[in-house]
């Protein structure tokens, strides 16, 4: 929270990945939508002579919340595994996570949803999209749950509880944390502590360049240490677990319908595809799905993932588009993020303005709707001033005393600004909002000093990739399996249509991380004989 880290040096955990919006990306967001089997964002980096050759069971490429566990659930088994990581450090972008999806778990029975079957879940998430997914991925995923709360336990991992998101059913479970840290990083530190106990090799600052394929079966990888010497991993299975594609900004164009000029990627860095194209290139057929993307919805530019200037994104304030329009009911946020996000996602430009009186009141009387575990109505937000001002002298945001200055701050047409403002404020003085029946409660008429920001489409990760089966195995074009290739995490398709379930099985990709990580290793003891 503000109050712990400076803002300045806010640079070393999750949250800082807002930053990595300012990425460039060559693809429009108004343009094709399919990529051809020649288009350049599949294309690999160059690979040179393995001058270092290693031998494991398993070869696990990323160290995300899918890799770790995959690895430590292989160690258990008895397998060998070798993890490679990209960066200088194990999470990935799971240490962006608060919590995960479970059923059947003691905090259920506590939180009273422990009489919520799987087939209940598995029915309604086949049904939220579009009976896309593959229903016997869905069960044995859902059946697993409860199996790796407890799994997760044992290795030292902490959990608060079941709570909802909005108006779903109390099944996320919530991570213990440390308030200095955040629960994703504290879920990760008891990973790191599970995999070095467990005796788990580790290379860090070693990317896989290349999945090693011989007579159409996996024969392990070639990655690149940070010298710029090249390495070959000997190993009978590979596992992709390299968390999707969120920073590789022109790959999700190209593959998502979205055409918001701005999107802005919540995760930490790394997260570029790797893993998708290097599957591909190993003979891997994309699921349905592809460019699903993880939307989480409004986010001011410049605004970091758990500060005060991105709940402050999310209040049910005034929100317009790049014709100085509304486009949504603004609380909708509150109850469903992910749906925000899709729609905000067909808006080329979106906008966020709020008042020097909602300025006043979030400090001393807390937001009007909820964020997440950040901060609760009634609880004030904390150097969210601070946070504001930061925005203004970045020219992220602009102060204004006028409709005009508004407009002119950021090319918007001041007349058609001041009807949609001169409306809402009518909205808000009658207590009813005509176009979009925004609650009463959050009608709050808008006066000068204003605030006026543009909001990029946040997003999580994506959530669309790589076929697999029921075992996360690997399939090709014919749906027939690449012996030895598992996928998981973000990487896999098979389990959604358009959107996140949030409000039916919240934090379900942290969870599927988790369970298809152990499902992988589970697989591969068989596939190996060990």
């Amino acid at each position: 929270m503000s109050e712990n880290i400076s803002r300045r040096s806010f640079v070393a955990s999750a949250a800082a990945v807002a930053g990595a919006a300012a990425v460039a990306s060559t693809v429009k967001p108004a343009e094709a939508k399919v990529i051809s089997e020649t288009s350049s964002v599949w294309d690999l980096d160059p690979i040179g002579e393995p001058t270092e050759f290693l031998e494991a069971d398993i070869a696990i490429i990323g160290a995300g919340g899918t890799g770790m566990a995959c690895a430590c659930q292989a160690k258990q088994l008895g397998l060998e595994p070798i993890v490679l990581e990209k960066r200088e450090v194990t999470g990935g972008s799971f240490i962006g996570t608060e919590g995960l999806f479970a059923l059947g778990t003691k905090y259920n029975e506590a939180a009273g949803t422990g009489d919520i079957t799987v087939f209940d879940k598995v029915e309604q998430s086949m049904k939220y999209h579009h009976y896309i997914p593959n229903r016997a991925l869905y069960n044995r995923f859902f059946n697993q749950t409860a199996e790796t709360v407890q799994w997760l336990e044992d290795l030292g991992v902490g959990f608060q509880g079941a709570i909802a998101i909005g108006n779903g059913d109390k099944v996320w479970h919530v991570y213990e944390r440390d308030l200095n840290m955040g629960p994703g990083a504290t879920f990760q530190d008891s990973m790191r502590a599970a995999a070095a106990n467990l005796g788990v090799q580790i290379e860090l600052e070693t990317p896989v360049k290349k999945i090693i394929v011989e007579d159409g079966v996996v024969k392990g990888v070639i990655a690149e240490r940070a010298d710029g010497t090249f390495v070959q991993v000997n190993a009978p299975a590979v596992a992709v677990c390299t968390g999707g594609y969120p920073q590789n900004k022109d790959f999700l164009y190209a593959v998502s319908e979205t055409r918001n000029e701005l999107i802005l990627p919540q995760g930490v860095p790394g997260m570029t595809a790797d893993g998708i194209k290097m599957a591909r290139d190993a003979g891997a057929y994309m699921a349905e799905g592809l460019g699903t993307v993880m939307w989480c919805g409004p986010c001011i530019n410049g605004a970091i993932w758990t500060h005060m200037d991105y709940c402050a994104s999310v209040q049910p304030t005034l929100w317009i588009n790049g014709n100085a329009e509304r486009w949504i009911d603004e609380s909708v946020w509150i109850t469903d993020f992910a749906g925000v996000g899709l729609a905000q996602r067909n808006q080329d430009k979106t906008f966020i303005i709020f008042s020097e009186n909602d300025l006043v009141t979030w400090e001393q009387e807390g937001p009007y709707g909820m964020v997440f575990s950040f901060v609760s109505p009634g609880t004030p937000m904390e150097g969210v001033r601070e946070d504001i001002d930061y925005l203004v002298e970045e020219g992220n945001l602009v102060k204004c005393d006028t409709v005009e200055e508004m407009a002119a701050a950021w090319g918007l047409d001041a007349a058609k600004l001041q009807e949609t403002l001169d409306t809402y404020n009518g909205y808000c003085a009658a207590g009813f909002d005509e176009d979009f029946h925004k609650p009463a409660e959050f009608l709050r008429t808008m006066e000068p000093p204003f605030y006026i920001g543009q909001t990029g489409d946040g997003y999580y990760t994506t959530c669309g990739g790589i076929m697999i089966n029921v075992n996360c195995e690997v399939e090709n074009e014919a749906h027939q399996v690449i012996p030895g290739l598992y996928a998981g995490g973000s990487d896999a398709g098979c389990l959604y249509g358009d959107s996140y379930d949030v409000m039916i099985c919240p934090g379900s990709q942290a969870s599927w991380a988790n369970n298809s990580g152990r499902i992988i290793a589970m697989e591969a003891a068989k596939y190996i004989g060990k």
